[in-house]
């Protein structure tokens, strides 16, 4: 394998209130990460296609190099954003690759999930809970070009992480490809990534709209917010049905220690998730007992 390649769509300078992209002058739109950060799909269709362009633009090989594209990502069971970005981007390649395999997403299994908010942590904190997790490829990757999409570089450890699940792997050329960068000075404000995720969702309940409109996606981020905020049972109270019972599948497989962690939230989801399949047996029997209409 080659050496790795970094792609940055947006280089960040500044400072966390009003972190700059490098490249352009420009204010970085905050707003449209955090959103893309908490599962808002304009927000990550937005930030994708611009890593997308960024990954054409700085490695123009991608297009027509006859080897497939894999994206690994890192999870156990509710996925990361950057899953969704990946997604994104790989659509985007097949587009500019219209006779060449399909880029793919692999899974890295992670062995655990911790209710530590890695935004809010200590780089000491958070090597010392990376270190805990375990991290495995789940299917070969030979000769492959691995792009490992994610939202944001910071002190470079999740990049580590990565590189180290893969090494050994045989993808013959190696890309870390982020939607922002941060540069030295940024890097060393330990609030920089708090201000980012936070700059336009404030609250779970800011993710209503974007639900209304079934505009969402869960994300882990998403879920560790929720099963720790004190308004969850209102939030719940308007999601659709299924939602919540899409929250409580992926919140029990992401295991009982990360659970432990989200004691009041775990009991309102799990209640939640009972009333909404309860309610969605009674609208079963009533329709049975109704017929559909056709006799």
């Amino acid at each position: 394998m080659s050496g790795l390649t970094r792609v940055v769509a947006h280089p960040l300078t500044g400072t966390a209130e009003r972190p700059v992209d490098a490249r352009t002058g420009d204010d970085f739109d905050t707003a449209t990460y955090s959103l893309m950060k908490h599962g808002d799909l304009p927000s990550i269709r937005a930030l994708g296609d611009e890593l997308a362009e960024a990954l054409l633009e700085q490695c123009p090989s991608l297009a027509t190099d006859p080897r497939p594209i894999v994206l690994p990502v890192a999870y156990l069971a509710a996925p990361p954003a950057c899953y969704h970005l990946a997604a994104v981007v790989a659509a985007r390649l097949d587009e500019r690759r219209p006779d060449l395999p399909a880029a793919r997403i692999v899974h890295v299994h992670k062995d655990s999930v911790t209710h530590i908010d890695y935004a809010a942590s200590s780089a000491a904190d958070r090597r010392k809970d990376l270190q805990s997790i375990g991290f495995r490829l789940t299917e070969p990757i030979d000769d492959a070009i691995a792009i490992v999409v994610d939202d944001i570089r910071v002190t470079g450890l999740a990049e580590q992480v990565i590189l180290d699940a893969l090494a050994g792997a045989g993808a013959a050329r190696l890309v870390a490809a982020y939607v922002a960068d941060c540069d030295e000075s940024l890097a060393a404000d330990p609030s920089i990534e708090s201000a980012l995720n936070h700059a336009r969702v404030r609250s779970i309940t800011d993710l209503l709209p974007s639900i209304e409109r079934g505009e969402f996606a869960i994300t882990i981020r998403f879920l560790k917010r929720m099963l720790g905020d004190p308004q969850l049972g209102e939030f719940l109270d308007r999601c659709p049905p299924d939602l919540v019972t899409r929250f409580h599948d992926y919140a029990q497989a992401t295991g009982p220690d990360f659970l432990a962690g989200y004691p009041r939230g775990t009991a309102a989801l799990g209640a939640a998730s009972q009333a909404a399949m309860q309610g969605g047996a009674r609208c079963t029997t009533t329709n049975s007992r109704h017929g559909d209409g056709s006799g």
